[in-house]
């Protein structure tokens, strides 16, 4: 199955199943999510490991999918963004760019409202594709 997608529709499906699981880690354990972020915040060392990965997968996303022809083809390319602008962020302005995250996730009912957004996201792309 998976060698008849078209690479749209590969990370559409991964983008789907990562955003489901996420949503549903943070219905579930939201507070959690948020220690890890502080610690993350407070954690230079893997500050910058993180943002390595994070630049790097957009980098590739953006070189290999960045196709806006479609509305799936659109959402996949902003993740490929996002990514690139995230480790750019994280590697240039950590504890800023943390700081300022966390500010606005600190409210249960904001990490309440992200999870179903991710979730609702996922589920989404996963029509996109599964349909």
């Amino acid at each position: 199955m998976l060698d008849a997608l078209s690479l749209t529709d590969y990370l559409a499906l991964m983008f789907g199943v990562y955003l489901i699981a996420a949503g549903v880690g943070l219905m579930l354990d939201g507070e959690t999510y948020v220690g890890m972020l502080q610690e993350f915040r407070d954690n230079a060392a893997l500050g910058y490991l993180v943002g390595i990965m994070a630049f790097s997968i957009g980098v590739v996303l953006v070189r290999l999918h960045n196709d806006w022809g479609s509305w799936v083809s659109c959402l996949v390319s902003v993740v490929g963004w996002v990514s690139l602008i995230e480790g750019v962020l994280l590697l240039a302005f950590r504890r800023q760019f943390l700081n300022l995250f966390l500010k606005v996730v600190i409210n249960r009912s904001l990490v309440m409202g992200f999870s179903i957004v991710c979730f609702l996201l996922g589920a989404l792309l996963l029509a996109s594709v599964l349909l």
